[in-house]
């Protein structure tokens, strides 16, 4: 993803042969890019994403897309620890350093569609903290 060639990157290894997991990666990336498209392209149109941290309910692509507009900062280092998936369920864990110095630490659980490789995101729990 070219947003993030001016940053420190750092993804787990062993996931070249999980088409999940790759999923989860782009889509994490995607949410810190502001990527429209790419979140579009896993997301249902009728996606619920659960912020437990900001006790928020997004629904829908364009709520979603529009939060995510909304907070956007730009980002120094981003490591993403594991991704784990089985069957339609998923979850990727790590840390984000912001260029304003803020630390953001985070969990996301996400709920497919399907367990096939077709099944698009249809929901997201996240839990974040903030320092």
């Amino acid at each position: 993803m070219d947003n993030f060639k001016d940053i420190n990157l750092t993804l787990p290894t062993g996931c070249d042969n999980a088409p999940r997991k790759k999923v989860i990666i782009d889509l994490t990336l995607a949410f810190l890019a502001n990527d429209s498209l790419t979140i579009q392209e896993y997301l249902h149109p009728t996606a619920v994403w659960m912020k437990f941290a900001t006790n928020e309910e997004l629904t829908g692509i364009e709520e979603i897309k529009q939060n995510v507009e909304a907070t956007h900062q730009p980002i120094r280092d981003l490591t993403i620890a594991s991704v784990i998936t089985h069957g339609k369920f998923a979850s990727v864990d790590g840390v984000v350093h912001f260029s304003n110095n803020h630390i953001l630490y985070f969990c996301d659980v996400f709920t497919f569609t399907s367990a096939s490789n077709k099944g698009v995101v249809k929901e997201i729990n996240s839990y974040h903290i903030r320092k």
